[in-house]
């Protein structure tokens, strides 16, 4: 077994004790090591920061953009999601959007046109495989805008607009959230898949709350 082979051995073996598969939105603890193993994103230095007023408007200037390069390409929506999405998370300054559109895989023309607005191209994203996702880098590496593309009907989709939703809604859950977060942080020892994997459990349970919470209607 090699160095790589043996980490992520190591990895799965310490997860194993922490989170199940029930957890974890079906995939089994191996399965989304090794899925998010082979995961390619950019590699930047950027620190959480306290929560930011401008992070709304500086999604709706990119949806605008976004929106402006799609909207003949089968667009359906665009969403923001994530921590920036959710005041007064802290959170890195990466926004993160949810564009929506009606069949997988992203298309060539959608692809170019995001290459288009200066996005490039990582392959699968992290939410869910067949969603891939683009990276757009600010200058000087100090924030950046990730386009995950899919599929308006995927149950992920609307999964993430609840978790955004619930947690807007909700403040004690924000609160809970993010101090499970600060304490997932400090457990030693730990690389970053795994707090990563831990950190998805955690959310991925808010999520049926938010799921629960959204059938119910205002």
């Amino acid at each position: 077994m090699n160095e790589g082979a043996f980490q992520l051995a190591r990895i799965i073996r310490r997860l194993k004790a922490r989170v199940s598969t029930e957890e974890l939105g079906g995939e089994t603890v191996e399965q989304l090591v090794r899925r998010w193993s082979r995961l390619r994103s950019p590699e930047l230095n950027i620190d959480v920061r306290e929560y930011d007023p401008r992070w709304p408007e500086t999604f709706e200037a990119e949806k605008h953009r976004i929106h402006g390069a799609l909207k003949d390409l089968g667009l359906v929506d665009i969403q923001h999601i994530g921590s920036t999405s959710i005041a007064p998370l802290p959170s890195k300054n990466i926004v993160d959007l949810a564009v929506a559109v009606p069949s997988l895989p992203c298309s060539v023309p959608q692809t170019e046109a995001l290459l288009g607005l200066g996005y490039q191209a990582y392959g699968p994203s992290p939410i869910d495989p067949d969603f891939s996702w683009f990276w757009r880098i600010e200058a000087e590496g100090q924030g950046a805008f990730v386009v995950h593309v899919c599929g308006a009907q995927s149950p992920w989709f609307s999964h993430l607009i609840h978790f955004r939703d619930f947690m807007r809604a909700f403040p004690e859950e924000r609160q809970r959230y993010e101090a499970l977060k600060r304490e997932l942080a400090q457990v030693p020892d730990q690389s970053w898949l795994e707090y990563s994997i831990v950190k998805r459990a955690l959310a991925l349970r808010i999520t049926e709350r938010a799921n629960a919470w959204a059938a119910r209607g205002p």
